[in-house]
Protein backbone atom coordinates (compact mmCIF):
# COMPACT_ATOMS: atom_id res chain seq x y z
CA UNK A 1 0.00 0.00 0.00
CA UNK A 2 1.36 3.37 -1.02
CA UNK A 3 0.24 6.57 -0.10
CA UNK A 4 1.28 9.96 -1.66
CA UNK A 5 0.12 13.57 -0.47
CA UNK A 6 1.64 16.19 -3.02
CA UNK A 7 1.15 20.09 -2.62
CA UNK A 8 1.39 22.09 -6.13
CA UNK A 9 3.21 19.23 -7.58
CA UNK A 10 6.00 19.04 -4.92
CA UNK A 11 5.72 15.78 -2.95
CA UNK A 12 5.46 16.24 0.94
CA UNK A 13 4.67 13.06 2.32
CA UNK A 14 4.92 9.32 1.20
CA UNK A 15 4.62 6.54 3.15
CA UNK A 16 4.81 2.54 1.84
CA UNK A 17 3.21 -0.36 3.87
CA UNK A 18 3.37 -4.19 2.83
CA UNK A 19 -0.51 -4.85 2.72
CA UNK A 20 0.08 -8.51 3.81
CA UNK A 21 0.95 -6.60 7.08
CA UNK A 22 -2.64 -4.85 7.31
CA UNK A 23 -4.90 -7.23 4.85
CA UNK A 24 -3.82 -10.75 6.34
CA UNK A 25 -6.31 -13.61 8.18
CA UNK A 26 -4.70 -12.63 11.38
CA UNK A 27 -5.68 -8.96 11.01
CA UNK A 28 -8.98 -9.69 9.84
CA UNK A 29 -9.80 -12.30 12.77
CA UNK A 30 -8.45 -9.61 15.39
CA UNK A 31 -10.58 -6.36 13.80
CA UNK A 32 -13.58 -7.27 14.52
CA UNK A 33 -12.31 -7.51 18.12
CA UNK A 34 -11.91 -3.86 18.16
CA UNK A 35 -13.91 -2.22 15.55
CA UNK A 36 -17.63 -3.57 17.51
CA UNK A 37 -17.32 -1.90 20.21
CA UNK A 38 -17.69 1.42 17.59
CA UNK A 39 -20.43 -0.34 15.47
CA UNK A 40 -22.51 -1.59 18.32
CA UNK A 41 -24.09 1.60 18.07
CA UNK A 42 -25.44 1.45 14.72
CA UNK A 43 -26.27 -2.31 15.28
CA UNK A 44 -23.74 -3.45 12.85
CA UNK A 45 -21.61 -6.70 13.78
CA UNK A 46 -18.47 -7.97 11.90
CA UNK A 47 -17.17 -11.07 12.14
CA UNK A 48 -13.74 -12.46 11.79
CA UNK A 49 -15.42 -14.84 9.12
CA UNK A 50 -16.37 -11.68 7.19
CA UNK A 51 -13.18 -9.86 7.51
CA UNK A 52 -11.77 -13.24 6.23
CA UNK A 53 -13.90 -13.16 3.27
CA UNK A 54 -12.93 -9.68 2.23
CA UNK A 55 -9.31 -10.22 2.35
CA UNK A 56 -9.42 -13.17 -0.04
CA UNK A 57 -11.68 -11.33 -2.52
CA UNK A 58 -9.34 -8.72 -2.17
CA UNK A 59 -6.33 -10.40 -3.61
CA UNK A 60 -8.72 -12.28 -5.71
CA UNK A 61 -10.04 -8.91 -7.21
CA UNK A 62 -6.13 -7.25 -7.39
CA UNK A 63 -4.92 -10.01 -9.58
CA UNK A 64 -7.79 -10.59 -11.73
CA UNK A 65 -6.95 -6.31 -12.18
CA UNK A 66 -3.57 -7.05 -13.18
CA UNK A 67 -2.32 -6.06 -9.32
CA UNK A 68 -2.60 -2.52 -8.96
CA UNK A 69 -5.79 -0.66 -7.52
CA UNK A 70 -6.06 3.03 -7.22
CA UNK A 71 -8.43 3.26 -3.58
CA UNK A 72 -8.40 6.79 -3.91
CA UNK A 73 -7.06 9.57 -6.43
CA UNK A 74 -8.18 13.27 -5.58
CA UNK A 75 -6.87 16.66 -6.73
CA UNK A 76 -8.14 19.60 -4.58
CA UNK A 77 -8.83 23.20 -5.92
CA UNK A 78 -5.63 24.65 -5.01
CA UNK A 79 -4.00 21.58 -5.89
CA UNK A 80 -2.76 19.20 -3.27
CA UNK A 81 -2.99 15.75 -4.06
CA UNK A 82 -3.76 12.70 -2.36
CA UNK A 83 -2.95 8.92 -3.68
CA UNK A 84 -3.74 5.36 -2.47
CA UNK A 85 -3.08 2.85 -4.52
CA UNK A 86 -2.57 -1.18 -3.21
Amino acid sequence: MKIYISEKGQETFRISLPERIVFNSVSATLFPLFINRYLKKGGIKITGKMCRKFVRGFYKTRKDLGGKIDLVDVESKDGTTVKITV
